[in-house]
């Protein structure tokens, strides 16, 4: 009998174990970052690249590779349905004009675009103060609005 009993109590502290990791590393996932309205800037340039990542719910966040003036940045952009309903679309090639704020998360530096320009017209991706426009209004792992995991790639502002 003592023995059955060790078994389940080891099985139990072991699936407490893993329920425990596996909501730190989810919390870890859906880390965000401060939005700094005063560090905002306007950079322009032309998208070598339109990445997306989908989590396994099927939401699908849109980054880019732009081509700026200094060099690549890597954009982090909103969720694809948010995009899609109001409208927009963003191919490769396409010239932007991107107010946001540069952050420095995952080892690389990276910018949160609150509005973007192209082909005479403005999507908006989130308030002055940095809140998010879509609902939820939730940043996701990297400002893109979903939590996926860290982008393969690291691109220098």
């Amino acid at each position: 009998m003592g023995t059955i009993m060790t078994i389940k109590m080891f099985a139990r502290g072991f699936v407490l174990i893993l329920w425990v990791g596996s909501a730190a590393a989810m919390g870890a996932q859906n880390r965000s970052f401060t939005y700094a309205p005063v560090a905002e800037t306007t950079v322009t340039g032309t998208i070598l690249h339109v990445v997306t990542f989908r989590t396994p719910d099927g939401v699908v966040g849109v980054h880019f590779d732009l081509r700026g003036p200094t060099g690549m940045i890597n954009v982090h952009v909103a969720p694809a349905m948010y995009i899609g309903m109001n409208n927009f679309s963003f191919l490769a090639d396409d010239k932007v004009e991107i107010a946001g704020v540069e952050v420095f998360q995952d080892g690389n530096k990276s910018f949160i675009a609150r509005s973007i320009t192209t082909k005479g017209k403005t999507l908006t991706l989130r308030a002055p103060d940095g809140t998010p426009a879509w609902t939820p209004a939730e940043d996701g792992t990297d400002g893109c609005g979903v939590a996926h995991p860290a982008l393969p790639r690291g691109t220098e502002l």
